[in-house]
């Protein structure tokens, strides 16, 4: 797997922003871009790496909807995102 996205659940936001942050690393996914509609946030996290923590992302990078966001060989054109009501 080269790429996860996930668009953060309203009813579970832990389970995109906590537990998946974990879990990803360990699965060997390289990137892992988090949409968040709720604040119209977007993170980029990369570089998984092992550290006295454990195996974790160890750069992650903040952007806002209406970005451009690259994300390793791919880019993404946020403008048309829209954030929940």
């Amino acid at each position: 797997m080269l790429l996860v996205v996930e668009i953060v659940s309203k009813s579970n936001p832990k389970n995109d922003l906590v537990t998946k942050l974990d879990d990803y690393p360990r699965m060997g996914v390289p990137l892992y871009v988090v949409v968040d509609p709720r604040n119209g946030s977007i993170a980029v996290h990369s570089e998984p790496k092992d550290g006295p923590d454990g195996l974790r992302y160890r750069c992650s990078v903040p952007y806002g909807f209406g970005d451009v966001v690259p994300a390793g060989r791919w880019t993404f054109d946020t403008s048309a995102l829209v954030r929940y009501r």
